[in-house]
């Protein structure tokens, strides 16, 4: 069982596809509350610290100021860079980012979320993608909500084709089953996991261990 539960959730952990042009650019989506913001700053972290990238992050949660402000603290906590513009478009926020991470090698977009799956959420999702055509798309989980992340899962992936999953919040006992059922409804692979609060609290996602 062991065995076959691991292979299920992937035979090992599947890290960060960088392109090979030399910038490589992450797109985070997910629903309201999964932490997606902290979890920008946290894989941004992760990335400088142990992979020595260079990497820098556009705040594109235009639906929330404070999500704005937050990433700026955040990105100012681990210096690195944030680009923000407040009182504008999603299409400029993005082409502005895009431009101004000329010093970068990896650029990690923070999306808006809701709290509930809708039209106006993917449509700009969808424009998000198509201006800056991620290398990656990352699905930000909430590891404890269970059957909402399930069914969020299969409506992002439906409508943005994701190539993997970062769960927040596993820092608790049985939370495996969210990474089960995601996993199932996507087919793609859980690349990170959120542990804790801190910063730190951020490391890839070892199937094994989990199993």
């Amino acid at each position: 069982l062991m065995n076959e539960l691991t292979s299920f959730l992937g035979e090992e952990n599947d890290s960060i596809r960088f392109s090979s042009s030399g910038k490589t650019i992450i797109l985070l989506a997910g629903l309201q509350g999964a932490g997606k913001t902290t979890t920008a700053s946290k894989l941004a972290c992760f990335l400088k610290k142990r992979l020595q990238k260079k990497p820098c992050l556009i705040a594109a949660d235009l639906q929330r100021p404070a999500a704005i402000d937050q990433l700026e603290v955040l990105g100012k906590q681990i210096q690195i860079p944030v680009f923000a513009q407040h009182n504008t478009d999603i299409e400029t926020v993005i082409k502005d980012g895009l431009a101004h991470s000329i010093d970068s090698d990896v650029v990690i977009i923070d999306t808006a979320g809701r709290l509930h799956v809708d039209e106006p959420l993917m449509t700009e999702l969808k424009q998000v993608a198509t201006i800056a055509n991620p290398d990656e798309i990352l699905y930000v989980a909430d590891g404890m909500t269970g059957q909402d992340a399930v069914n969020s899962s299969g409506a992002f992936n439906d409508a943005l084709e994701l190539t993997g999953v970062i769960l927040t919040k596993m820092d608790g006992d049985s939370r495996g089953g969210a990474a089960l059922s995601i996993r199932e409804v996507t087919g793609k692979p859980i690349k990170f996991i959120g542990t804790g609060e801190n910063m730190k609290d951020f490391e890839p996602f070892h199937p094994d261990r989990l199993a």
